[in-house]
């Protein structure tokens, strides 16, 4: 991460994150702090002290910001990192008394008392008047989300269009229901057609945790935050989820070699600081290379090509894969091969429907398995369930395919019990 600028566009020349890190860092001496971060009212990191931040942190400061929503929340809050650190996160507030970021100190966790008052015993002079540095930087009206200059041809969620910049109580509260929907992952493998590798693929599902509705796909949570500009902050709870998942039962990963594909909104495509989220999180964790590859719909990819050149670099190199899902037969799509880190594409099930009497789908799905064998990359068919088509992809060279009845979505915790020792990727029968 580049350090000396802020992160954001949008704030003025005054805006000096780093000198507002180094006054909390005086203000707690001679205490220990490990890093000193800055964030928005969203919870997305404005600036970083030191590359530290993961799974444990980001949850720290979810947590913190749900409390501060809340009117008898007190301004500072503490929480247990484990390894003798605690994160101690303040709240950060305009003349209006609104909520404009927190200021997130991770430090020896012996320093923080444990009872009611233990945090609050910190807020020092000299930290008050840094937390207000920090608040007299963010802006007191802020918008949802700029939309890029390569943006044109979509249509702009509702949110993005109003006239009013401001954040409004609707979208206050959807945030805050984000962050409190419980969430599960389920995964799907990717089953091999031909013989040979040891690596495992698997995409990632979002499932609701809800009483209503435990295990059901949460659809009508994601379009919401989609239409509002949220949809980041779900793809950030399911990186948080699954790589914390991965850190904590690492028999998972180092029995057999595995590879998790997780969607991504286009608002995680807009958005500036989500790489720089997933990359600290991948420095924290130490996970293989490879391990977390992302999935972007093609029709998304070709209508956002200028962003999805950007995205895809900074993916490539974070060692994280690029999936293309739902290929379809077009000059547009076939330029997206072009982009750097594409590990393998999800050709779209019309191509695949007609393969058994359409000479024309044959040869189209032989081209596209030619074309990404040269360079490098894997196909997949996907909604493949009787047998007869397996034996026409096998037959026309297609790699894997994706299919509820040869490998219906499962809880991740089943790979836990799954794991065993490590052989060669079996294909279909």
């Amino acid at each position: 991460m580049e350090h000396g600028k802020p992160l954001s566009a949008t704030d003025g020349p005054l805006v000096d994150f780093d000198a507002v890190c180094q006054k909390v860092r005086a203000a707690v001496e001679p205490a220990r702090v490990h890093a000193v971060s800055l964030h928005d009212e969203r919870g997305d990191v404005l600036w970083l002290s030191e590359s530290s931040m993961g799974p444990d942190e980001h949850n720290a400061v979810r947590e913190a910001l749900d409390a501060f929503s809340r009117a008898a929340s007190p301004p500072v809050l503490a929480y247990d990192l484990g390894d003798s650190r605690s994160a101690v996160l303040l709240r950060a507030v305009n003349e209006a008394r609104s909520m404009v970021g927190a200021i997130m100190i991770v430090m020896d966790a012996r320093v923080v008392k444990n009872d009611a008052r233990g945090p609050l015993t910190m807020m020092t002079p000299k930290l008050q008047r840094a937390l207000a540095d920090f608040a007299a930087m963010r802006p007191q009206s802020l918008p949802l989300q700029r939309p890029p200059a390569d943006s044109a041809p979509l249509q702009a969620p509702a949110a993005i269009k109003a006239a009013a910049p401001a954040v409004t109580p609707e979208i206050d509260r959807l945030h805050a229901a984000l962050r409190r929907s419980p969430i599960a992952l389920h995964v799907q493998r990717l089953v091999p057609l031909t013989k040979g590798g040891q690596l495992k693929r698997y995409e990632v599902l979002l499932r609701s945790k809800s009483d209503m509705a435990p295990n059901a796909a949460p659809q009508a949570m994601l379009k919401a935050a989609i239409e509002h500009g949220l949809g980041s902050m779900i793809d950030r709870r399911v990186v948080i989820e699954l790589i914390g998942y991965l850190i904590r039962h690492p028999a998972v990963w180092k029995t057999t070699a595995l590879q998790f594909s997780v969607n991504l909104t286009i608002t995680a495509l807009h958005d500036e600081h989500f790489i720089k989220f997933v990359g600290l999180c991948l420095a924290k964790a130490s996970l293989p290379k490879g391990m977390i590859a992302f999935e972007v719909d093609s029709a998304t990819a070709v209508k956002l090509t200028g962003k999805m050149v950007e995205v895809a670099a900074a993916l490539h190199r974070l060692g994280c894969p690029l999936v293309l899902d739902d290929f379809a037969l077009t000059t547009e799509c076939f330029a997206l091969l072009r982009l750097p880190g594409v590990g393998y594409v999800k050709l779209a099930p019309d191509i695949t429907r007609k393969m058994r009497t359409d000479k024309l789908s044959q040869a189209a799905i032989t081209a596209v398995v030619q074309m990404t064998r040269v360079l490098g990359m894997h196909t997949v068919a996907k909604h493949a369930e009787t047998a007869a088509e397996q034996e026409w992809l096998t037959a026309l060279g297609v790699d894997f395919v994706q299919s509820n009845s040869m490998s219906p979505p499962m809880a991740i915790d089943s790979l836990l019990a799954a794991a065993g020792p490590a052989g060669n990727d079996a294909p279909a029968a």
